[in-house]
């Protein structure tokens, strides 16, 4: 698409009475250089590249990452607490009066008395049955970790979505800067035709005036455009996990605003947001973790059994007298009342179905997202459709009063109306296919699609 051609109307701009200055060619080739050395330092990059660093470099990406990796190590601690455990146990003791710190075994056996006495011992537990807590604690552990995996999925079709819609930002604003500098120039040149054709008497000052005010209200909307354009490259290299300076970012985007048709519809979208859209996801896993939750509070309920063995060693010093033992045995835990356990599980009985109640809520927000995602989609396709026509006849509009005006049938309120209506035109087309884009970008996060703009 090529929106500028307008701003250079064939022989409207030229100067038939040759007033450039004897410097000009010095000036323009400096101009010149500069603009090269610019491009030259600028860097360029496509939509692909982009999201690409964005994926490799972007804080928040890494920050989620290191989440999903303490996950893995979650579920590995819950499963953990199957398997049996070891402790060793030390204690020294040093007393006023001796103890019998071993028992009597029978009536020919004493026990022994000391008044320093040292034992250590190495125990093993195994828990067999613990109300099903820790079950229902492992398959907590893999539900939190899916539900970490979808807060990183959210994360980067964030970053995806931010990403693509600022790239096509900086292609709008890139080109609204060219438009506006080829006005301000032709507006430059106009002015300086029209101040000498004054000087010679041939046009009325209103006429200089005129212009000149245009070339003023021009120049202030390219200053506001290039405003925005620093804004929109910088934000793009925060997108990429850039760290900013006082240097100024030198992203250059490659490509042009496009416009492709995509089908959108409701159904389709709903169907893979079910399968894709990391909230619905997150919220579809919130039942789960919040059921299980209820469960383990009724766990806490139940008889708990556990078996462990053990190696003691004691030894007395005053009288010396050592001796070592082996224990095993079952412990049994049957908790009869406390009232903490009960409003833990009434707790968690409300709280599954606040999560069932959450889950609703989640699948109204993305019914709703997608039917006015859809509708945009459709809305901003026909302005394209309209603003293309609107540029084609302002064009048109604009090379007819160009000429008018060089053969002195024209008036210059008429050509200056009519290079503003094509300025705008343009604008507004590019500002249709920058909605359009933002609108597909969206149907898409309601669709759980942003994933295809990697591919």
């Amino acid at each position: 698409m090529r929106i500028y051609k307008a701003f250079s109307v064939p022989g409207f701009f030229l100067n038939p009475l040759k007033t450039r200055k004897p410097y000009e060619p010095a000036w323009m080739a400096f101009l010149l250089f500069v603009s090269f050395a610019s491009l030259a330092r600028a860097e360029a990059v496509t939509l692909k590249d982009c999201l690409s660093e964005a994926m490799a470099h972007n804080p928040a990406i890494e920050e989620g990452q290191l989440g999903v990796m303490a996950g893995d190590e979650e579920i590995a601690g819950a499963k953990g607490k199957h398997l049996p455990k070891i402790s060793l146990n030390a204690d020294y003791t040093h007393r006023q009066d001796p103890l019998p710190f071993i028992p009597a075994k029978s009536t020919t056996i004493p026990a022994h008395f000391s008044d320093e006495f040292a034992s250590w011992q190495a125990v093993l537990s195994v828990p067999l049955y613990q109300g099903g807590r820790i079950q229902n604690g492992v398959r907590l552990a893999k539900i939190r970790q899916v539900v970490k995996e979808n807060t990183l999925a959210l994360t980067r079709n964030e970053i995806i979505a931010n990403t693509v819609n600022t790239f096509n930002k900086l292609l709008q604003m890139e080109k609204l800067s060219q438009a506006s500098n080829a006005s301000v120039k032709a507006l430059s040149q106009q002015r300086n035709n029209v101040a000498l054709l004054y000087q010679l008497g041939r046009l009325p000052r209103i006429d200089l005036l005129k212009v000149e005010v245009q070339l003023a209200n021009e120049k202030q909307r390219l200053s506001t455009i290039d405003e925005g354009l620093s804004a929109s490259r910088e934000t793009l290299a925060f997108l990429l996990g850039r760290s900013l300076n006082s240097a100024q970012s030198d992203l250059e985007p490659e490509g042009e605003p496009a416009f492709s048709h995509i089908v959108c519809s409701f159904d389709p979208g709903w169907a893979s947001a079910r399968k894709r859209r990391p909230e619905y996801r997150i919220a579809l896993k919130g039942v789960e973790e919040a059921k299980l939750m209820a469960r383990s509070s009724l766990g806490a309920l139940l008889p708990a059994v556990s078996a462990l063995g053990g190696y003691l060693d004691q030894t007395g010093f005053e009288p010396r007298h050592s001796e070592e033992n082996w224990f095993g045995g079952l412990n049994l835990t049957i908790p009869l009342f406390e009232r903490s356990l009960y409003a833990d599980l009434r707790r968690d009985r409300i709280l599954a179905k606040k999560a069932e109640i959450h889950l609703k809520a989640v699948e109204n927000r993305i019914r709703l997202e997608l039917r006015n995602a859809v509708d945009s989609v459709a809305r901003a396709r026909e302005r394209v459709e309209n603003s293309k026509a609107a540029v084609d006849q302002a064009r048109e509009s604009f090379r007819i009063e160009g000429e008018k005006y060089a053969s002195g049938a024209g008036t210059m309120v008429d050509l200056l109306l009519a290079q503003a209506a094509d300025f705008t035109a343009s604008a507004n087309h590019t500002q249709s296919i920058f909605d359009y884009n933002a609108a597909v970008v969206e149907y898409r996060r309601a669709a759980g699609l942003l994933e295809e703009y990697l591919k």
